[in-house]
């Protein structure tokens, strides 16, 4: 991982990354979102700072009942900070000065079709700017290159192309 020093200096780990926040990670979100496990816990080992990641609410959701305890008790999304997406929680972990995840593009970004690799899919109005304003939380914009080339190799079989 790169960061960026106060100085304009690009330095390897996330020595540019302050700890005071609040402060917003606005990244593309890749294939499926495998980058996910390796960034939160970077920052945690190499900084000391929980990233709190909004997620789709469908994440929380039980889906089935039955005598097996609760899964989202021991959900990794919630053990490792995430959130479900809403104003209300982005308005709690801005005030409470927390580092906060989003990929604005959601799970219609994660989940791109063939030829849609790297392909924004923003809001067009980005509510989460005001909300940052607001805080005055610094923005850092964050992107990962070559998930999505992997997965091609994972899903494009040579002959059966569509």
């Amino acid at each position: 991982m790169l960061s960026t020093l106060e100085d304009g200096k690009i330095v390897r780990g996330l020595g540019g990354i302050s700890s005071e926040g609040p402060v917003l990670f606005v990244g593309y979100h890749m294939l499926l979102g495998l980058e996910l496990a390796p960034l939160v816990a970077r920052f945690w080992a190499e900084r000391d700072i929980l990233v709190r990641g909004m997620a789709h609410p469908l994440t929380f959701t039980k889906l089935k009942e039955g005598k097996l305890p609760e899964l989202s008790t021991f959900d990794t999304f919630r053990m490792m900070g995430a959130v479900p997406v809403s104003a209300i929680n982005f308005y709690k972990l801005f005030a409470s000065k927390s580092h906060v995840l989003l990929y604005p593009g959601g799970m219609r970004e994660a989940l791109h079709r063939k030829g849609e690799e790297y392909r924004l899919f923003w809001p067009e109005q980005s509510e989460f700017v005001r909300m940052a304003a607001r805080f005055g939380a610094t923005i850092i914009p964050f992107g990962t290159v070559g998930e999505d080339d992997i997965g091609q190799g994972l899903y494009v079989v040579p002959g059966l192309e569509a």
